[in-house]
């Protein structure tokens, strides 16, 4: 298929595109102005896996057509140890351990998107390290009740083992 968007025509020619929807709305978004995209990214360690090369292609083929990118690092989730629907709670690192990690990371992304530019590397610490304890359990908790929490399969697997 041809489109409109280059940013398109270039990672279609890359084998990026298997499956999407409304690819066509977004075709003619990306032909008539840029557009801002953001991936998040794990940073309990100090380098990424293999599986986000994707990603960062994807951030480069963004970057390199003029469109805004954005690398979230997890600073705050990795904080509080986020188990992404994991079996077992994620071990929570110390707060310099995470930027160790960050600054690292941030030496890989250099390579594939121009931080000096448009991309930018943000870390979700800076605003989720302002969230107010109570604040947070009347505005968010509030919305989360345990019978949704229970249809969750993660959260179901690890009662069961308990």
């Amino acid at each position: 298929m041809t489109y409109k968007s280059d940013f398109l025509n270039e990672i279609e020619s890359r084998g990026f595109i298997y499956q999407s929807s409304e690819i066509e709305d977004l075709d003619n978004l990306m032909s008539k102005k840029n557009i801002t995209a953001y991936i998040g990214f794990d940073i309990t360690s100090d380098s990424l896996h293999i599986g986000s090369l994707v990603q960062l292609m994807l951030l480069h083929w963004l970057d390199y057509f003029g469109h805004k990118t954005i690398a979230l690092m997890g600073g705050g989730t990795t904080l509080v140890g986020d188990p992404s629907g994991k079996d077992e709670s994620r071990k929570i690192l110390r707060q310099e351990d995470i930027e160790n990690n960050i600054a690292k990371i941030e030496k890989t992304f250099s390579k594939f998107i121009n931080l000096k530019d448009k991309a930018k590397l943000i870390n979700n610490y800076q605003w989720l390290s302002n969230l107010n304890y109570i604040n947070f359990l009347r505005d968010i908790g509030t919305k989360i009740t345990i019978n949704k929490m229970l249809t969750f399969e993660s959260v179901k697997n690890r009662l069961d083992r308990e």
